[in-house]
């Protein structure tokens, strides 16, 4: 018996049909959004009821982050039993959903596709003609963000404070981390010595600041810094974010949020479930804020910071 690749969409759940289904076998998640299969914003390959392996997506939207999906089946696929599940995130229209749907398909090389009624995805050249199955629908909307903010508040409780450098990690997910730090002479010398952050990466110019420079200071600072665009970031919008530690080899090691980051030191105060002293080498980053409450505060735009 072969793989079986699972392709639903927004308004169904594949919850009831693998109660009834699944059995021994493996199951990886690719579908940030689904509450049911632990924390949401992270895939996950399950082996039984143990969660053996995650990449963290940081967000909902499959749409969002792909590469990071095609990235976890690549890093979990050669661990996944000869016969088993890989839930796809819920399908939407979508050039690019599409296109990231036929990668999997041929990743897996699945032996048998189910397909939920009414998804709207058409498979044609693929070897494997989909089977439609009808699902149950999913929740309403205020039961799936009651289901998440108890899946958050269990990650806050299982956590704990961790001060990670900026200087001493490399950051993924974000465009923090990515490009060259300027020092406070640089800053000064293009004219944002009052700004918290800068680093330019291409032809981009990342500002992290407590206000928005002015026209005239950010002009003079592309022109000093030989970029062409620049990003505005507040201090605050990393506080609360959804993020994971991982290894050099990239296996993560906890999850959590950041609480706060003194840019001046460039340290941050981050809860995670990773024990201490963590040994954190890669910081994951993810777009989706949640308070210490469990609440969702909304996720940032792609690359925003």
């Amino acid at each position: 018996m072969g793989r079986t690749l699972l392709i639903g969409n927004p308004r169904v759940t594949w919850r009831e049909w693998l109660k009834a289904n699944r059995g021994k076998r493996d199951l990886l998640c690719l579908d940030p959004a689904d509450p049911q299969q632990g924390v949401p914003g992270r895939l996950g390959l399950f082996k039984g009821e143990h969660l053996v392996a995650t990449r963290l997506f940081g967000g909902l939207d499959p749409q969002r982050a792909p590469h990071v999906i095609v990235a976890a089946l690549a890093e979990m696929l050669p661990a996944l039993g000869s016969d088993g599940l890989v839930q796809l995130y819920a399908y939407r229209p979508s050039p690019l959903l599409r296109q990231v749907a036929t990668i999997v398909l041929q990743l897996v090389r699945p032996t048998e596709i189910l397909l939920a009624q009414g998804t709207g995805l058409e498979l044609r050249g693929y070897p494997v003609l989909p089977t439609e199955v009808e699902l149950d629908e999913v929740l309403p909307v205020t039961v799936q963000h009651a289901q998440r903010k108890a899946q958050w508040l269990r990650l806050i409780e299982q956590g704990e404070m961790h001060e990670v450098s900026l200087r001493e990690v490399m950051v993924e997910g974000a465009r923090l981390g990515s490009g060259v730090v300027l020092n406070a002479q640089e800053r000064e010398r293009a004219g944002i010595a009052a700004v918290a952050h800068a680093e330019r990466c291409g032809g981009t110019l990342l500002v992290i600041s407590p206000e928005e420079p002015t026209e005239g200071e950010i002009a003079r600072a592309l022109d000093i810094t030989g970029c062409s665009r620049a990003n505005f970031v507040e201090t605050t919008a990393y506080d609360h974010l959804l993020c994971a530690f991982a290894r050099p080899d990239g296996e993560e090691i906890g999850h959590g949020f950041i609480r706060s980051v003194d840019w001046a030191s460039g340290i941050m105060q981050i809860l995670s479930t990773a024990v201490a002293p963590s040994g954190v080498r890669i910081l994951r980053l993810g777009a989706l804020r949640v308070d210490p409450d469990g609440r969702e505060l909304g996720e940032l735009r792609p690359w925003q910071g």
